[in-house]
């Protein structure tokens, strides 16, 4: 058996295997098929006969055709190019030009696994072909909040953009117009607990910030108001970063344009983050703590680093990009 080698701390291109948000159900449709790239792997989601979504390998086993390019037929998957047709599984179930000749092994697409929750279309990077379905915060499930969806992608690194929902101490600065306008900037001490980096709970004012490894976050009030803000990333590449999120909100959930002020305000603040983010150098974080500066108030990040750290120089299941990707 062949010696596994351990990538560095400084190895940006690998990321934890695990479920990774691809798009919004609703963005989904039965008629047409997706194109979405996760950790460098090009992929195309759709939705079978039964309403369930599947994520294949974007590319035609054929000649490299583009599937999303292609259409849904009977819950099958049809190439643009010469119309192979390929199931859920991956299966390849009809070759056009040789209709009653056995498809070989080599027609066959691969899958991934997928499921729905919370409104969210997530595929799995990984080894595991039934890994149970991914756990999420239950404001997104219990139907107490009415959820205004949001997205943007950052050329960020996801190391970088997680940082940024954990630093405290940028609010009176990069968002003093908008949630940061009250805050000061002296923090005397950051108030936060941590299961071992997989949890972090930060209280900060008048809110409560969760976030759990590697890929998700929500922010909740200290005390009821009936808002809260939900996020995901998904790394794209080595490069590049989705970002999915709710608005949600428990009051005037009917009033007409209350959702479109909303996701205005959530993606203004979002950009606020993702001016200054895009901006950072080096592209993730350093393969060292003691290659940045650190302060008191950095340590809800310096717990993620260790995290981070942990994960990269482990033996937790991982997936890396292929270097020669574009």
């Amino acid at each position: 058996m062949a010696e596994r080698t351990t990538p560095t701390p400084s190895e940006d291109r690998v990321f934890p295997a695990t479920w990774y948000a691809v798009c919004f159900s609703k963005q989904l449709t039965h008629g047409r098929p997706l194109a979405v790239r996760v950790a460098g792997r090009d992929l195309v989601l759709f939705r079978d006969a039964t309403g369930h979504v599947r994520a294949l390998s974007r590319y035609c086993t054929h000649r490299g055709a583009d599937l999303a390019l292609g259409r849904v037929e009977r819950g099958q998957l049809a190439c643009a190019y010469h119309g192979w047709q390929f199931q859920g599984d991956g299966r390849c179930s009809l070759i056009p030009a040789h209709p009653d000749r056995p498809i070989p092994a080599f027609a066959h697409n691969r899958a991934f696994p997928t499921c729905e929750r919370g409104g969210i279309a997530w595929v799995y990077l990984g080894s595991d072909t039934s890994p149970p379905e991914p756990p999420l915060f239950s404001e997104l499930t219990d139907g107490s909040y009415r959820l205004v969806p949001y997205e943007d992608v950052w050329k960020a690194h996801l190391t970088r953009v997680v940082e940024s929902v954990l630093d405290v101490a940028h609010l009176a600065f990069v968002h003093r117009k908008t949630i940061g306008r009250r805050t000061p900037a002296v923090i005397p001490r950051v108030s936060f607990d941590t299961d071992d980096g997989n949890r972090i709970v930060i209280r900060n004012g008048g809110g409560v910030l969760e976030y759990w490894f590697p890929q998700m976050w929500i922010l909740r009030p200290a005390e009821g108001s009936g808002f809260i803000n939900f996020v995901t990333f998904t790394p794209v590449d080595a490069e590049t970063t989705r970002i999915l999120g709710y608005a949600g909100r428990s009051f005037l959930r009917s009033v007409p344009g209350i959702d479109a002020l909303f996701r205005h305000y959530s993606l203004r603040v979002l950009r606020e983050d993702q001016r200054v983010v895009e901006s950072q150098h080096p592209r993730p974080i350093p393969e060292a703590l003691r290659m940045e500066a650190h302060v008191p108030a950095d340590a809800p990040q310096v717990r993620f680093r260790h995290r981070w750290y942990r994960f990269l120089t482990g033996d937790e299941p991982r997936v890396a990009i292929d270097p020669s990707a574009p």
